[in-house]
């Protein structure tokens, strides 16, 4: 677990409202992997002034000719026989090439499952660094917490993710958020043991908001607190809010006889995580 220390957004107007994604286990090189939708969620994060995000894990679907789960029919049709000699090194550079366009709004990268295990069993260890390397940005590891700061100076036109802080910043606010990020575990099937998966996240580690991935279903859970201000005057409320991001992997696809269609999975919950949040009053929400 890694404490990734503090990322610094600039913005201008009290009244703006950012949206945090979690784009987390996209399976790409799958045949089953909903390519369409990740591009046009990519494209959505560049557009909007007031997108940025994190990388959950699980780029790629990372399932060799030596992995008892390999199946022919299940690999894109775009992956060759030769691509799958290198499947690492092809596809590290093929979610480097789609990440390229929004790496300047990126707080970092986790590591998944798949990565984790294609690279024990192949000795290529350095494959998520390297992904991490060649976009600048954070490598986050398996799970951390880091603190997002929204620093408003009036003359900022768009929102820019900064580090550090320049000294010059005519800030005139500052508000900060801990965000605790884990790729997710657990094989639970059921909503009630996904949400227990993410209500243990919040109980075990202190943050205010909460991204988690693995069981392919779109989640959230909000837990206000009640504590006092700092001369114990007065009661407060703090909200934590917890989600799990879906997938881009879908269970059942046409033509195609997916690994979770074999083991009789739910269907997937498509697309990203993401949480509103809004500076000024605190108030946060999600979009799942």
């Amino acid at each position: 677990m890694k404490a990734a220390g503090r990322r610094y957004i600039m913005y201008g107007s009290c009244r703006d409202t950012f949206r945090i994604w979690n784009l987390a286990d996209l399976h790409w090189m799958s045949r089953a992997c909903a390519e369409g939708r990740i591009k046009k969620d990519i494209q959505t994060i560049r557009d909007d002034p007031f997108s940025f995000w994190l990388g959950g894990g699980d780029y790629c679907d990372f399932i060799g000719y030596s992995d008892k789960r390999f199946d022919p029919d299940a690999v894109a049709e775009w992956v060759s026989v030769k691509d799958l000699g290198e499947l690492g090194q092809k596809g590290m550079r093929e979610i480097a090439k789609l990440f390229a366009p929004i790496k300047d709004k990126c707080f970092g990268l986790l590591l998944g499952n798949h990565e984790k295990k294609y690279e024990l069993q192949n000795e290529q260890e350095s494959l998520h660094g390297w992904l991490c390397t060649e976009l600048g940005v954070a490598n986050l590891g398996y799970s951390a917490l880091f603190d997002v700061v929204f620093a408003r100076a009036a003359r900022t036109k768009r929102p820019r993710l900064v580090d550090p802080l320049p000294r010059r910043a005519d800030v005139t606010s500052r508000v900060g958020f801990r965000l605790f990020a884990h790729h997710g575990a657990g094989y639970a099937q059921t909503p009630g043991g996904k949400l227990n998966r993410l209500v243990q996240f919040m109980q075990s580690f202190d943050a205010d908001i909460y991204f988690a991935g693995h069981v392919h279903d779109r989640v959230a859970r909000s837990e206000p607190a009640i504590g006092a201000d700092r001369y114990c005057k007065e009661l407060t409320q703090r909200l934590r809010l917890g989600t799990i991001a879906g997938s881009y992997l879908k269970t059942y696809e046409q033509g195609v006889t997916t690994y979770g269609e074999q083991r009789g999975y739910r269907p997937t919950s498509l697309g990203a995580a993401v949480v509103q949040v809004c500076p000024e009053t605190r108030e946060l929400k999600a979009e799942v």
